[in-house]
């Protein structure tokens, strides 16, 4: 058993040579209230000794904690939302705050009722999330913070965000395999259209304007539903099973394509000889898979240091002042060996 006594503001007040309403002050919301110099001797003091808030004592006496709260699901089965997730995490901590992560929007609500918190961080989130985000309908109204979208996979006006432009991603991918000669495109990836409806219309739209660009009848895309890397080659096979003449596959991300090189490979066929397929997001290992992989690649860092900035500058705003910020972020098709032309192509050649 750990019989290690709490660090208390009381211990970092002793080894700073403050007293402890200067601490509390350096290491809470009101830092500009004491000088530069004491700011850094506390925070050093704080982290020799290992000083951890008690965020649960501290929102118990109404104090407004200098804690985001981060809402992300399916963290370990998309690679990057974990991405998103460390470089915030990191970002806000090198700010001198402290996060707590939420996996499920039942756990982002309680924790937005149970804790007086800066403001919310929502990664990705699901259809679901815009209905009651809060839980105001089903647990009753409460103070909500200041809250900002990184990665809003539907066009929304409810919150501020900082997406990337998956319209644009998905038009680009198209018209590199349209531009190939494929003409039978699918997309693989993403929940059922019963239960996210508004999800793939995003995507839809701008792979639809590549095809239309191309003299391609839109009739013939198909989206196959695909969440997890595990069930990809099974849906991938029902995908052929119900489309066998596509030749072009656009997937969710690198993680999916790399599950659907693997099916493709096992049922016999080339890639890209047979079937050119498209990931996006550009994993690291996507450069080293055999074949490497085409991709799409967006700029993380950049779009999530940007969402903190704004957060923050909501949070400073009062609630009535707000102006809705809605920045897209254009990314790069990174082209590698998975693409090539359809096979009636290369047999004129």
């Amino acid at each position: 058993m750990d019989n290690r006594r709490r660090i208390t503001l009381r211990d970092v007040a002793a080894k700073a040579g403050v007293s402890v309403m200067t601490v509390s002050r350096a290491l809470s919301l009101k830092p500009k209230s004491v000088s530069p110099a004491t700011l850094e001797k506390c925070r050093t003091a704080a982290a020799q000794l290992g000083y951890v808030p008690n965020l649960l004592a501290r929102s118990l006496r109404g104090e407004q904690l200098n804690t985001f709260c981060m809402f992300a699901e399916f963290i370990a089965s998309h690679h990057y939302l974990a991405e998103c997730v460390d470089i915030a995490s990191r970002e806000i901590e090198q700010r001198h705050q402290t996060v707590i992560l939420c996996q499920s929007l039942n756990a982002f609500q309680h924790a937005i009722r149970s804790f007086n918190l800066m403001g919310a961080l929502v990664i990705a989130p699901p259809e679901a999330f815009y209905d009651d985000p809060f839980g105001h309908k089903s647990l009753g109204p409460c103070a909500t913070p200041a809250t900002i979208l990184l990665h809003s996979a539907i066009q929304q006006d409810q919150f501020s965000e900082i997406s990337p432009d998956l319209e644009d991603m998905s038009y680009r991918c198209a018209d590199h395999l349209l531009k190939l000669g494929h003409r039978y495109l699918a997309y693989v990836g993403g929940p059922r259209a019963s239960d996210e409806p508004n999800w793939f219309a995003l995507r839809q739209r701008g792979i639809h304007r590549a095809m239309k660009e191309h003299g391609v009848s839109t009739d013939g895309l198909i989206q196959q539903q695909c969440t997890a890397i595990e069930t990809a080659p099974l849906y991938l096979r029902q995908l052929l099973a119900a489309a066998p003449q596509t030749t072009g596959v656009i997937c969710l991300n690198d993680d999916i394509a790399i599950a659907a090189i693997h099916a493709l490979q096992e049922m016999g066929k080339k890639v890209p000889g047979d079937m050119s397929v498209v990931g996006c997001n550009n994993l690291a290992v996507s450069r080293y898979f055999r074949p490497s992989i085409s991709t799409f690649e967006f700029d993380i860092r950049g779009m999530v240091q940007i969402a903190l900035d704004l957060l923050i500058d909501e949070m400073e705003t009062d609630s009535d002042r707000r102006k809705r910020v809605r920045s897209i972020h254009p990314g790069n098709l990174v082209i590698r060996d998975s693409t090539a032309r359809p096979p009636t192509q290369q047999a004129q050649a």
